[in-house]
């Protein structure tokens, strides 16, 4: 019994060593960190949206007290008042102090969308002044009777998860109204047809109008254009993290590998400049990163291309949603920039491995530098995050690559060019501080034997000893 005790206790001692954990502590704050800004997120969707609405009709009008026989603007108001704090649970006045009644035209679409950035509404509904008139047809029961279409326009940003909360809820908002002007109708005698009674309004496809990029596109809703954008946005992030992942990796235990088996010391003592060794090992492990980020790419869009066919999703081209080949180079370019800069690091902490088994727990920082924005950036878009969230993934040089589609397709150059300076900037330093740390003996004789150690450890052994005479 003996026996087991002691050798559970010499592999527990093995296996949980501080880096091992460390990490599982880092996963743990990384889970609730995402999770509580995900909640917050779904909090913020769910609150009560500041919504506008025109009605030229209503112009002027108060809100009615009460329905009468729905054959005034001020009862209409009323209906989409009683909708929109039905919607919410809220009471008539907090939901008043929520719409905003816009003094455009029914379909004045650039109207529509200056009011939606002005006064930050989360969608706009459209209600015709014939509205009236239709319900009046309908309870009179004449031949001519007519649906009453409700416009919805909505503004698709890159807003992350929830980015198309403002769809749902506005396409909620109008059913909402239809079910209350039915059962209104209803409550009186049927003598006709009762499709109209059931449905009094008509709302969607051609009725919908999503402002992306600069234009409005009609029969889209930013649910549709979300769903869509879905593989594609968690796609980038998960192919950047296994390629940075396995090329740091190879990086790192290579040169475990090579300082176990004193090859290294050959490679340094030959007549060859140890900057040309290492841009030879740092351009070589680029290339087949990037080789190997390129193969992972196509191979995840055909499976999601597969996943999604026979599906309901649009193509996101005729939304001005796809990449060109300036694009697509600009995202080349910066996933290179992003593994060198991968590669850099890992060829400094390379530096300080004795075997290939420390190699293995050196790669803990890389992972945790490739797994945090990936996280982040698979329900979360920068828009969405605060100002400390966006300047700290910044400093992240994986962060770039993982979010660069999403910027490329909506226009945002700036974060692009930005990006390319910070990772050209960021590469140039990692190549210095290993030019410098080859140009050493430390990669032979050990972080132990430097200047700086040697002091560090003599105090430590100065100070043991005097707690020892003590």
């Amino acid at each position: 019994m003996n026996h087991l005790v002691n050798i559970t206790k010499k592999e527990l001692r093995e296996l949980l060593t501080p880096g091992a954990i460390l990490s599982v502590v880092v996963i743990m704050v990384l889970f609730m960190c995402i999770g509580t800004a995900i909640g917050g997120e779904a909090e913020k969707s769910a609150s009560a949206a500041k919504v506008g609405v025109v009605y030229n009709a209503g112009d002027g009008a108060d809100v009615a007290e009460t329905y009468g026989d729905l054959d005034d603007p001020s009862e209409i108001k009323l209906l989409v008042l009683d909708s929109y704090a039905s919607l919410y649970g809220m009471d008539r006045d907090a939901a008043s102090a929520s719409i905003q009644y816009l003094e455009v035209g029914y379909s004045d679409e650039d109207g529509i969308i200056s009011a939606i950035e002005r006064y930050g509404l989360s969608y706009v509904i459209t209600i015709p002044d014939s509205i009236v008139t239709n319900i009046g047809k309908i309870k009179t029961m004449v031949p001519d009777a007519e649906f009453t279409p409700i416009g919805t326009y909505f503004v698709y940003e890159n807003e992350g998860l929830f980015g198309s909360a403002s769809s749902s809820v506005g396409t909620s908002l109008v059913s909402e109204m239809n079910g209350r002007l039915s059962n209104i109708l209803i409550s009186g005698e049927i003598t006709t047809d009762t499709v109209y009674f059931i449905q009094p309004l008509i709302w969607g496809s051609e009725n919908n109008h999503t402002y992306v990029n600069g234009t409005i596109y009609s029969d889209v809703t930013p649910y549709a254009l979300s769903s869509s954008m879905t593989s594609q946005s968690m796609m980038i992030p998960l192919v950047v993290m296994i390629v940075i992942l396995m090329v740091g990796s190879v990086v790192i235990s290579s040169m475990g590998s090579e300082k176990e088996n004193k090859t290294l010391e050959t490679l340094l003592t030959m007549p060859i400049k140890r900057t040309t060794i290492i841009s030879g090992k740092l351009l070589a492990a680029a290339i087949v990163g990037l080789v190997y980020g390129v193969a992972y790419m196509i191979g995840m869009m055909f499976y999601t291309t597969g996943l999604t066919v026979g599906s309901t999703s649009v193509n996101l081209s005729e939304y001005g949603l796809a990449l060109d080949a300036v694009d697509w180079i600009l995202l080349m370019l910066i996933l290179f920039l992003a593994i060198f800069s991968a590669l850099g690091i890992c060829m400094i902490l390379g530096a300080f491995t004795k075997n290939y088994k420390m190699a293995q727990q050196m790669t803990m920082p890389i992972s945790f530098l490739a797994i945090i924005p990936m996280f982040v950036f698979m329900f979360m878009s920068w828009d969405s995050m605060p100002l400390i969230g966006q300047a700290l993934l910044f400093l992240i040089p994986f962060s770039h690559p993982m979010m660069a589609m999403t910027n490329l397709m909506f226009g945002d150059m700036t974060l692009i060019f930005g990006g390319i300076a910070y990772l050209l900037i960021f590469d140039a330093v990692m190549i210095l501080i290993t030019v410098k740390i080859y140009n050493s003996d430390i990669l032979i004789t050990g972080l132990d034997q430097t200047k700086f150690m040697k002091t560090l450890n003599k105090m430590f052994k100065i100070k043991k000893e005097d707690h020892e005479n003590n």
